[in-house]
């Protein structure tokens, strides 16, 4: 799911690699010339900073300038995987293994090699990003209680809801029973839709009662299959409108003390629930789409959080949805608007808003879809392939 790039002016090469792991998306790029005068310090950055985590140099390019780009994108990236495409005498390597390069193939590889090489690199990746991380779920295991990871959009039609269930389900599937999702847009909460349920309980019917306890939390929860638990928002608005932030916080209390993951699902904006949501939250993930309104949006919520001061002791995501739309702004004129880069981008998709009306997810409907790898990416992000504890299941990376 790590994002890949090849640094190469061979079509044939790039064709070799997309068939090999099954990706039908861009890959190749490519500077007229990487030879003599070229800044590659600049270089360096300027590959990485299109969020690859992976990166393979040549072929096409010389073993002594691919080594040196990797040395450049070691110092201010050392968690992003260099693969050098060629091949190395023996004092070669060593100058290799000293600038981080994380492997060498031959352009000739075949299939099975390129996807081995291309899978340990993007491991790799995953395992040195997550240890860049502040260590939010060691936190949460200190404190006896699961990691709380709050969705924040700015507006409506963000893909929030979407983002929210699949990552709570790609969890229920690598932690079975162990993953709840919260629906916290009180006044119209699509979840239930989204994981085609027929609940007989909400949050609302704990209104009356004197306190959320672990008994009556597990009376509210709806259990969809085996993996994963809800507890959904109430089906009337003017219900939605009688909870509490005090029920709220309880609610997210109970679940996190049951459960390893708590998925919240919050409504646009910024509203006093969301507030109490995120203040109980280890991660926030924020997500928006290319469009100027939405973008703008973000900015004044993040804004806000800061003069709030409700951002200091939290993990920040940056998800950004249909990141292929051509609309006249680029990724990094959002990330300069927003003040964070992008962990990752999701394209766009009409198999999205079909996957919301059947009631499916596309990480169950369509796993190889690049939309569901993207989804496959964010859960990733707290929950590592190989992470203790975690159910692992055979499946090949792509890109």
């Amino acid at each position: 799911m790590t994002r890949i790039l090849l640094a190469t002016n061979s079509e044939q090469f790039e064709n070799n690699v997309r068939e090999a792991l099954e990706y039908d998306g861009a890959l190749r790029w490519w500077e007229d010339d990487l030879g003599a005068g070229v800044d590659l310090e600049s270089l360096a950055k300027e590959l990485t900073s299109t969020g690859a985590g992976v990166i393979a140099v040549g072929p096409g390019v010389r073993p002594e300038t691919a080594i040196e780009i990797a040395d450049h994108i070691d110092k201010i990236h050392p968690e992003v995987s260099v693969i050098v495409v060629g091949s190395l005498g023996a004092k070669m390597w060593e100058r290799a293994l000293r600038a981080g390069v994380r492997d060498v193939v031959s352009h000739k590889a075949d299939a099975e090699e390129l996807r081995q090489v291309f899978w340990r690199a993007a491991e790799a990746t995953i395992l040195a990003r997550a240890n860049l991380l502040p260590d939010a779920a060691e936190k949460a295991r200190k404190d006896n209680r699961g990691r709380v990871v709050a969705v924040v959009a700015p507006k409506g039609g963000s893909g929030k809801t979407a983002l929210s269930v699949n990552l709570a389900v790609a969890l229920a599937q690598r932690h079975p029973s162990k993953t709840s999702i919260l629906d916290l847009d009180l006044l119209f909460g699509d979840v239930t839709n989204a994981l085609l349920l027929n609940p007989e309980h909400s949050i609302a019917d704990a209104l009356d009662a004197p306190q959320l306890d672990p008994t009556l939390l597990k009376v509210l929860l709806t259990r969809r299959e085996r993996d994963l638990f809800v507890l959904t928002a109430p089906d009337s608005p003017a219900l939605g409108e009688m909870v509490t932030n005090e029920l709220v916080s309880s609610a997210i209390d109970g679940l996190s003390g049951q459960f390893e993951y708590v998925v919240v699902d919050t409504a646009a904006g910024l509203s006093e629930v969301t507030l109490a949501a995120i203040d109980k939250s280890d991660d926030i993930v924020f997500i928006c789409d290319m469009s100027v309104s939405a973008v703008r949006g973000l900015h004044k919520v993040v804004s806000a959080l800061h003069t709030l001061d409700m951002l200091r002791e939290k993990k920040r995501h940056f998800i950004l949805n249909r990141a292929d739309s051509k609309v006249g702004i680029s990724i990094s004129d959002v990330e300069s608007a927003v003040g964070m880069e992008v962990d990752v981008r999701i394209p766009s998709s009409r198999l999205v808003p079909r996957s919301m009306n059947e009631g499916t997810p596309l990480i169950e409907s369509a796993p190889k879809s690049p939309v569901a790898r993207a989804f496959d990416e964010i859960a990733d992000i707290f929950s590592p392939r190989g992470e203790p504890g975690a159910t692992t299941k055979a499946r090949r990376w792509r890109q």
